[in-house]
């Protein structure tokens, strides 16, 4: 009979040890968070109030996810156009120059920058943020085009033969902007038609525009190439019709820098319909927060004040246990 006292003993006391460290446990959240543990019971039972909140808590901050992503992708596109523009910027100024060159070796020294330069602009059109390419459209897995040594060499393979300046120009406009052309099936991989989409209210999508088979682009990558190959040897132009390659390069950026100024106004304007959204959807969770406070918020320093008594209990509690651990096993025998 004495061991079934004992194990009864035991049974009530893991009880009221495991209730005891509850309270505690409960006290200790409410205390930290300030809601109360039990809505339900707060509440009355009375749920429905507390359960809208918490349903468009979860919207959004789905919106907050996609606002994020949004504005990641916009600031990137617009640090790719800005390194971009600068970098034409540069060496439309040098180009500007070019008619007070004398010699080939000058020449070929601008032509090389130019070349330079575009492989470095395809190389950042082919950039990929979070998983995501930003100038491929919608096919955002996928890169939209070979490196830049590589587009390069593909268009110094196509025109190479050109009698004249005017036929390697006619040549460059043919490999861009032939329907189905080299460009199109050598060249571009993204998607042909729409743009990428991110949602960021329920209402509201933003839409990045700009794919690197885009008019911009195009125009920007042909008048690198007019200055970028004006010195290659498979033309073999003389140094005067190697200028006019670089002329023809020069006044094409001029009018490529302002089309990507055009480009990046326009996200500039993306960029601030998601910073709109991103302080509305924070002005809601605000207020959701306050009123999910007031629905079920607790008196903090009441549950503090039950969590420290609760410690006491449990202490008290430890301290029994431990002096009825120490009786010895003669005694218990008895």
């Amino acid at each position: 009979m004495r061991a079934i006292g004992d194990l009864a003993s035991f049974m009530i006391s893991s009880q009221l040890q495991a209730r005891i460290s509850s309270a505690a446990n409960v006290s200790a959240q409410e205390a930290t968070t300030g809601l109360a543990h039990d809505k339900a019971r707060h509440l009355g039972g009375s749920t429905m109030a507390i359960s809208l909140l918490e349903r468009k808590s979860q919207l959004l901050e789905q919106h907050q996810r996609g606002i994020s992503e949004a504005a990641i992708f916009a600031g990137a596109t617009q640090s790719v156009l800005g390194r971009i523009q600068d970098q034409i910027g540069d060496l439309a100024t040098d180009l500007s120059l070019s008619s007070q060159l004398q010699n080939a070796m000058e020449i070929k020294t601008l032509s090389s920058t130019a070349a330079e330069t575009m492989i470095d602009a395809v190389n950042s059109l082919n950039v990929e943020v979070a998983g995501r390419h930003l100038f491929s459209g919608t096919a955002t897995g996928t890169k939209p085009l070979p490196d830049g040594a590589t587009l390069l060499e593909n268009l110094r393979s196509d025109i190479a033969g050109s009698a004249t300046p005017g036929d390697a120009i006619a040549a460059v406009d043919a490999w861009f902007d032939t329907p189905a052309g080299a460009f199109e099936t050598l060249a571009y991989s993204g998607s042909t038609t729409g743009f990428a989409s991110i949602p960021i209210r329920d209402d509201e999508t933003v839409t990045f525009g700009l794919r690197a088979d885009g008019e911009t682009v195009r125009e920007m990558l042909k008048a690198l190439s007019f200055a970028a190959l004006a010195s290659d040897p498979s033309l073999g132009f003389d140094v005067a019709d190697q200028k006019t390659l670089l002329d023809q390069g020069f006044g094409s950026l001029i009018k490529v820098d302002r089309q990507i100024t055009e480009e990046r106004s326009g996200l500039g304007l993306t960029e601030a319909m998601i910073e709109a959204s991103r302080v509305s959807v924070e002005t809601d969770l605000e207020r959701i927060a306050r009123d999910r406070l007031k629905l079920i918020g607790v008196d903090q320093f009441k549950v503090a004040s039950e969590f420290e008594a609760a410690q006491q209990q449990l202490e008290i509690f430890y301290r029994i246990a431990a002096r009825q651990g120490q009786v010895s096993l003669a005694e218990y025998l008895r």
